[in-house]
């Protein structure tokens, strides 16, 4: 995934950051891998609504992200409790500033606010906060996880948490 500035139209003073999935941001746990992609497929999404200028295509997308967030969190939460993370209650605290930014952009959407704008926030402030975990914190954990998965494992958490199974 790269960061690109987009050049803005003339009297502009804002800028629309692409986010672009690349091997530079894999943690080397397939399941994991395949969910951050997933969520940079919803900025994908997200982009092309705002776009076509498609509000309500806009809010399905940037809710359809934030349940998948959520539940991604909660499944490297059980995967770091597995593998007897250190820093699993460092971690967490993290996420829970996440959950709390993110249910705010849903409540906005709840409270009638602009669609349009509140996905340019989310793409933008979702996309910069994911690159920056996944960097920093995502990659330190993935050498516990990675030493701890037994087999089936994955298949039962997400199972549980996904309907997988």
């Amino acid at each position: 995934m790269q960061e690109r500035p987009k050049t803005m139209p003339a009297g502009s003073n804002s800028m629309s950051i692409s986010i672009v999935w690349s091997s530079e941001f894999e943690t080397g746990i397939d399941i994991i891998d395949q969910q951050h992609r997933r969520m940079f497929e919803y900025f994908e999404e997200i982009e092309t609504a705002i776009k076509q200028r498609a509000p309500e295509r806009v809010e399905r997308v940037v809710r359809n992200l934030i349940d998948y967030a959520f539940s991604h969190i909660t499944f490297e939460e059980g995967l770091m409790e597995k593998a007897n993370y250190p820093l699993l209650d460092v971690h967490r605290k993290v996420h829970e500033s996440f959950r709390t930014r993110v249910l705010a952009w849903a409540e906005k959407l709840q409270d009638g606010a602009d669609p349009l704008r509140v996905a340019m926030e989310v793409r933008t402030d979702v996309g910069l906060w994911l690159i920056n975990h996944i960097k920093h914190e995502d990659k330190h954990y993935a050498p516990y996880v990675k030493k701890a998965l037994a087999p089936g494992l994955v298949a039962r958490m997400t199972g549980k948490l996904f309907g997988n199974g």
